[in-house]
């Protein structure tokens, strides 16, 4: 028996029918009655999609209007064929944008009845969302690494090479879910995944990768246009964000992989594309790298580190040693104080600067335990020198991991009783973008590092994200203007008045001014004219180990020799 004379049992109520269909379904439903073109589209696609009511007229080319441009030249030649009797049946994988700006994507099928003389009589069918049906990740609405591999696949098989792939990584996504929860991070991955999409030029597409990893796949582009496509998404994450008004802060790292150089096989190319993300990492986030054949000599050249990093770390800190960088008054360059800079060397690296070692610390979880030996011995320190000058202050980099750990503020209190050390001679540094995006989550712990009278100092400020404005509402105590507006003080107008505005303002809320990097004399005299109160840099002195520190800056008269 076929479905037709199977119906011919039934007495069937269409309305009834209808309803049953749509109340067993998660598909949008769509019917066209293409002699009056009067369209009933179900419920649910009412609710999710801008359409004007359930009864309307012109389902077609208002449902065109939501599909994406890029997807739009395959949409009208399924509809064209359709009406020009080529077939009757319309079966198309597309993104459609839904009533919340997102991009979503559907498989659109239908099929066309036509009357005894061929002219269309009904249109019908069901729209299936590919999110709710496991085929696109449930968070974001974006296809995932397989996808991906068979697109970069098709691509290469054209023999066309050019073109590319864009791997994204949020850089220190576990801060979000560490400061909020996994639900928060969800929607922080949604924004990013839909925000991106509105980005992207037609000729490219976004995935899902694992954790907080995303993937571009640009079609027909060279090295310039993948580079550009970074610059755009790197432009967006370099914003505060918020979620329900809840704000945060999360820049994105890149790495790149080109079509024709780096990889025969899909496969190759997303490999290729993680190695160069992984050196972006590397390279402080928030950058971009493209994938180069030296990078896995520089991967193995990190593990080795990592391995030396964490024997050092298990051998009672072998290795490691703290030396110190004067902090001079600007006006005499009488010493201040210093800061403790981390520095580590073994026989089978010698000398590694701490812009290389630092983030493997941070990758392999070690930063904390490191972190709190550099305390401890930068007070102990401070200990020693405030009894030859008890004036002397002492400031200490702190990551917002350590800012985070239960047990911090008791650690730092029990530090400096041990030591004998006055709280008021220690300063705590941390970068500027923590005082602006996690200044809610991190208040508690500064106001009981506050309350013991320790100092916040905001370092690098100029780089990151606040403004002159926040200043004013900020915990810091001491401001650090960064290397980058000095160079050159004396001859480029903005950077002068930059700083003097910060200077200005920083004075009328109490905030004292150190200026980082001052390494010529007419940075000097600039930075004196416009009253900055303290300077730091290779002018005054690199850093220095504690006993040619002490030799050095703790003389009778206390400026440098």
């Amino acid at each position: 028996m076929n479905t037709q004379e199977a119906l011919s049992s039934f007495d069937l109520d269409p309305r009834l029918f209808y309803d049953a269909v749509a109340y067993s379904t998660d598909d949008y439903l769509y019917i066209i009655d293409m002699r009056t073109d009067m369209a009933l589209v179900s419920e649910n696609m009412l609710r999710d999609f801008d359409l004007p009511d359930r009864l309307f007229e012109g389902l077609i080319p208002r449902w065109r209007d939501l599909v994406l441009e890029r997807d739009r030249p395959s949409f009208d030649e399924s509809i064209d064929d359709l009406l020009s009797g080529k077939t009757d049946e319309h079966d198309l994988e597309y993104q459609v944008v839904n009533r919340k700006g997102e991009h979503v994507w559907i498989v659109c099928r239908g099929l066309l009845m036509r009357d005894d003389q061929g002219e269309p009589v009904l249109f019908s069918g069901a729209i299936t969302n590919l999110e709710r049906k496991g085929k696109v990740d449930a968070i974001t609405g974006l296809f995932m690494h397989e996808k991906c591999l068979q697109v970069l696949d098709r691509l290469l098989a054209r023999n066309r090479m050019e073109g590319g792939i864009l791997l994204l990584g949020l850089d220190d996504f576990s801060r979000i879910n560490s400061l909020n929860d996994h639900a928060f991070g969800n929607g922080v991955l949604r924004q990013f995944a839909q925000s991106t999409l509105r980005l992207l030029p037609d000729n490219a597409t976004a995935f899902r990768f694992d954790g907080d990893e995303f993937a571009i796949v640009l079609d027909d582009g060279d090295r310039n246009a993948m580079e550009d496509l970074y610059r755009t998404v790197h432009a967006f994450a370099n914003r505060q964000q918020d979620i329900d008004g809840v704000p945060y802060f999360c820049t994105v790292s890149g790495g790149i992989a080109m079509i024709g150089e780096d990889g025969a096989t899909g496969l190759d190319l997303v490999k290729h594309a993680e190695s160069a993300l992984e050196e972006s990492k590397h390279r402080g986030k928030n950058t971009v790298s493209f994938f180069s054949p030296a990078m896995s000599k520089e991967k193995l050249r990190r593990l080795e580190l990592s391995d030396r990093l964490q024997a050092s770390v298990m051998d009672g800190m072998k290795g490691f040693s703290v030396h110190y960088q004067p902090l001079v008054e600007a006006d005499t360059l009488r010493i201040a104080g210093a800061e403790a800079l981390l520095r580590w060397s073994t026989e089978e690296f010698d000398s590694v600067s701490p812009v290389e070692f630092i983030p493997v610390l941070e990758s392999y979880g070690l930063i904390g335990a490191v972190g709190r030996w550099v305390f401890e011995q930068a007070v102990r320190q401070c200990a020693a020198w405030n009894r030859a000058r008890p004036d002397f202050i002492m400031n200490v980099n702190i990551s917002y991991l350590q800012m985070l750990e239960a047990d911090f503020v008791s650690f730092v209190e029990r530090t400096l009783a041990e030591a004998d050390v006055d709280a008021q001679r220690i300063v705590l540094e941390m970068t500027e973008s923590y005082f602006v995006t996690d200044l809610d989550a991190l208040r508690t712990t500064f106001d009981r590092l506050r309350a013991l009278g320790i100092r916040l100092a905001m370092d690098d400020f100029g780089t990151g994200y606040s403004s002159l404005g926040l200043l004013s509402q900020s915990p810091a105590d001491i401001v650090k203007i960064d290397r980058l507006f000095i160079k050159n003080i004396h001859a480029e107008s903005f950077n002068r008045a930059f700083i003097d505005a910060v200077i200005d303002l920083c004075h009328s809320v109490d905030i004292e001014v150190t200026v980082e990097g001052v390494e010529e004399s007419t940075e000097l005299d600039a930075v004196r004219a416009i009253g900055a109160d303290n300077v730091q840099g290779f002018l005054v002195s690199r850093p220095l180990s504690a006993d040619a520190f002490e030799e050095r800056f703790l003389g009778p008269d206390g400026s440098q020799s």
